[in-house]
């Protein structure tokens, strides 16, 4: 089975897993699922900042991403955060290096944060979960193949050699059509909003981990996903997403 196979066997298994997650899952259980997925893209990042930074411990630091995310998720978002830079300081001090102690606070407040914000949008109301997914997976297909058909002019050639204007044009194109069809037809026609929010702020998330990757020498996050590499090169765009449509449906359900 060729590379391409491969990716879409094994994305077709994961959407149908993520969105039977989303339908079924109680709250409590979406969450748990959610606090270990930020376990491993925790690891991810740590292992990616290991090949550049002194004293970063990858598999700690993953079980440490795991745990504050339950208590994001549970508890409070600034206990975990306190024990986040805590967590930063003590990792520093042991080699006494000020650049250790600020890659383990970026290297948790990233994922831990960002994934975290997906279980915070379920329990705000899972419906907007699948109106995310639509919008990134849709974003995603259109970049891939609109690029592959008429990208000539590359968006950012040192941090993702292949992306293109036109890919990028493709993707908020996408994204705005399915993101907008599935809010439409489940009546919640204010996510209309942050879809054609996070349609532009998703290229900047797909970026965001190019660039951590570059920086460190190495292509994927991780091989822990067939095709498709690590949790984080599968999930980047969708958590910058995501972010966007937590904070724009806290303020709208403030107002």
């Amino acid at each position: 089975m060729n590379e391409l196979a491969v990716r879409t066997v094994t994305g077709i298994l994961l959407a149908a897993a993520a969105i039977s997650g989303v339908l079924f899952a109680p709250v409590w259980l979406f969450k748990v699922v959610i606090a270990v997925l930020a376990g491993v893209a925790t690891w991810e990042v740590f292992r990616l900042l290991s090949f550049r930074f002194e004293g970063l411990k990858p598999v700690e630091a993953g079980i440490s991403g795991s745990v504050f995310s339950t208590l994001t998720l549970f508890v409070s978002p600034y206990l975990s955060l306190l024990l986040i830079f805590l967590y930063g300081f003590y990792t520093g001090h042991r080699v006494y290096r000020i650049d250790t102690l600020t890659a383990s606070v970026f290297g948790l407040v990233y994922p831990v944060f960002f994934v975290s914000s997906i279980g915070i949008l379920h329990s705000i109301d899972r419906n907007l979960v699948l109106v995310l997914f639509a919008t990134v997976w849709a974003g995603d297909t259109l970049a891939y193949f609109t690029g592959k058909l008429l990208g000539r002019h590359k968006l950012a050639p040192r941090l993702s050699p292949k992306k293109t204007w036109e890919g990028a044009a493709g993707s908020v194109a996408g994204s705005l059509i399915a993101g907008g069809l599935t809010a439409y037809f489940l009546e919640i026609p204010e996510a209309i909003i942050p879809v054609a929010i996070a349609s532009v702020v998703m290229q900047i998330g797909d970026l965001f981990e190019s660039f951590i990757k570059r920086q460190v020498g190495q292509k994927d996050s991780s091989h822990i996903i067939p095709g498709h590499g690590g949790i984080l090169d599968r999930i980047d765009a969708l958590i910058f997403a995501s972010l966007v449509f937590v904070v724009f449906f806290q303020i709208f359900s403030s107002t």
